[in-house]
């Protein structure tokens, strides 16, 4: 196949419901859709069955189960979810999205095989705290086969499955969003999908920062989520928010993995290189506050001086420590106990140290940045609505199934309800989204994207990481442009570059879009997540969200101010 005569077949897929990115949040919206009797396409630039954060496995699924303890109820919840979000959440969405299928979600993933009951003995749940949560809100469970099973199922009830297809972006006409297109990264055919409603639920974004082994996908959630939902929708016109405040957590040194949520949940410690617990001196609930409190405090001991920082287990008792060690860290990490082999250390009598993560957008429970959406889903364009990790409603993995659950449904009534606009787009447009894609494979010269990529993270991390500045911010905004235009002459030499290249666009979409946040937010908030050295201290008349929009050609920022419960 000669590539650079972009001689690939074109392919028009009209549906009801175009439902875009295959992690837990897609699918689950892809179900509920297809149950309301619609014809629902499913599309993902890798397998589908095990997409997203959730492919290999998850160890805690967040639920409000009203059991009878104070702390489980919904007003429990309510209240400690607009605490840890500060009110930069819509608290309308959480009782629509989360609160009134949580239940439901469970018992359907029960009656699927997924097994939810880590106590065989009584039949029941397992249950731990964390992040400031008033109770014990996160069930443990063993999550590994999860994503295969409800992929499964969409397979099993008629949702038609597009593997491998990288959308490049939205179609939007004068009645609003009606479909995307994009690319077989195998093949190279080109889709045009046509949709009365479409759903983006590409997840969070990772890989526009580096991290302390400086490799890229040794990440601590999806390396291949790019923020592809966030980027297409702001492009398109829909509204973003908050994109200024980025998320870091504690990972392993050098192991960007998941399992400071596993370590404090069963009572961990972190101390210091003194061997103090020092998380008091930064929150009243240490180990147990907010998951941004952790790293604010790291970067402080070791700033002053008292680092390394570690984990320390060493006082658990023998069961809490079997129970991590065989039913939690190797199932959200199934490479986690091979990595404390090879480094020589045994958690039971060994403090593990721990680094402060790459920076992700949006990372976990209590985020505030993503796609703006109303209670039903629903952005500020017409036809298009978001789900999951990429809009601002609900995090963790059961949170993100009940968006993708929620947006699913909704997108279904707008459609039997009359929605959806004119489904036409000139063929003239068609062949110049077409040519804007391949023209990138006849380039001869320019750099690859993994160059441009590398570039990337160099810039986010010296200008826009930890510790931000009015200077550096204005320096970080003028390397972008630069990476913009070496973006239009880039080349690739097969299809899978070509993916990586679009994979960069919307990574470089949505770091232009933290930088104007951090910009623009004269504040800090949320510890390292902004944290301004000119501008230290949080600031009354910045206790707002910050949204963002494209609107012809010109972006518009405004504030918002936080919710109310």
């Amino acid at each position: 196949m000669n590539l650079k005569n972009n001689n690939f077949n074109e392919n028009v897929v009209n549906v009801d419901v175009l439902v875009i990115g295959g992690g837990s949040a897609g699918t689950m919206a892809a179900l509920a859709a297809r149950r309301q009797g619609l014809d629902v396409a499913l599309v993902d630039k890798a397998g589908i069955d095990r997409s997203g954060c959730g492919a290999a496995g998850n160890d805690h699924f967040l639920a409000v189960l009203d059991t009878g303890p104070d702390w489980d109820t919904n007003e429990a919840f309510m209240t400690w979810y607009h605490r840890l979000t500060q009110g930069l959440v819509d608290m309308n969405i959480p009782p629509k999205v989360y609160l009134s299928r949580i239940k439901n979600l469970l018992k359907y993933l029960e009656e699927l095989g997924v097994p939810m009951r880590e106590d065989t003995e009584n039949d029941a749940y397992i249950r731990t705290g964390s992040f400031g949560q008033p109770g014990e809100y996160f069930i443990n469970f063993d999550g590994r086969n999860l994503k295969p099973t409800i992929s499964k199922e969409a397979k099993k009830i008629g949702v038609k499955f597009f593997r491998r297809i990288n959308i490049v972006d939205l179609l939007v006409n004068e009645t609003g969003v009606i479909g995307a297109v994009g690319f077989d990264i195998r093949k190279g055919d080109f889709y045009v999908f046509l949709a009365k409603a479409t759903i983006v639920a590409t997840g969070n974004v990772t890989r526009f920062y580096n991290n302390q082994a400086s490799m890229p996908y040794n990440s601590w959630h999806s390396p291949y989520n790019n923020g592809g939902a966030q980027a297409m929708a702001f492009r398109a016109g829909a509204e973003i928010k908050n994109m200024e405040f980025v998320n870091y957590t504690l990972t392993p040194v050098n192991f960007s993995a998941s399992a400071l949520n596993a370590i404090v949940g069963m009572g961990g410690y972190i101390v210091n290189g003194l061997g103090e617990r020092f998380l008091f001196k930064y929150h009243e609930k240490g180990e147990k506050g907010p998951r941004w409190i952790m790293p604010w405090g790291v970067y402080w001991e070791l700033k002053e001086g008292r680092g390394p920082c570690y984990f320390d287990l060493r006082h658990l008792s023998e069961e809490d420590l079997n129970h991590l060690i065989n039913n939690l860290l190797p199932v959200d990490k199934n490479t986690f106990l091979d990595y404390c082999e090879q480094k020589g250390v045994d958690v039971r009598n060994d403090l593990m140290e721990v680094q402060i993560s790459e920076g992700q957008l949006p990372a976990f429970l209590g985020s505030v940045s993503g796609i703006n959406i109303t209670p039903e889903c629903e952005t500020t364009i017409p036809g298009l609505f978001a789900g999951g990790a990429c809009t601002v409603a609900v995090g963790s993995l059961s949170g993100s199934m009940c968006v993708g659950d929620t947006a699913g449904e909704e997108a279904a009534k707008y459609v039997l309800s009359g929605g959806g606009g004119r489904l036409e787009i000139s063929p003239e447009t068609v062949q110049g989204m077409k040519q804007s894609i391949f023209k990138h494979l006849a380039n001869m010269d320019g750099l690859k994207p993994c160059e441009l990529e590398e570039k990337l993270r160099q810039v986010m991390t010296l200008y826009v990481g930890i510790g931000r500045s009015k200077m550096g911010l204005e320096a970080a905004q003028a390397e972008l442009n630069k990476l913009g235009n070496l973006l239009i002459t880039a080349k690739t030499e097969n299809l899978h570059e070509l993916m990586r290249l679009f994979e960069f666009r919307d990574l470089l979409e949505v770091s232009k879009a933290v930088v104007r946040g951090a910009l623009e937010r004269e504040e800090s908030r949320f510890g390292i997540s902004h944290y301004r050295g000119d501008f230290p201290e949080s600031r009354k008349e910045w206790h707002c969200s910050l949204h963002q929009k494209l609107e012809k050609g010109q972006i518009i920022l405004k504030r918002v101010e936080p919710y109310n419960l």
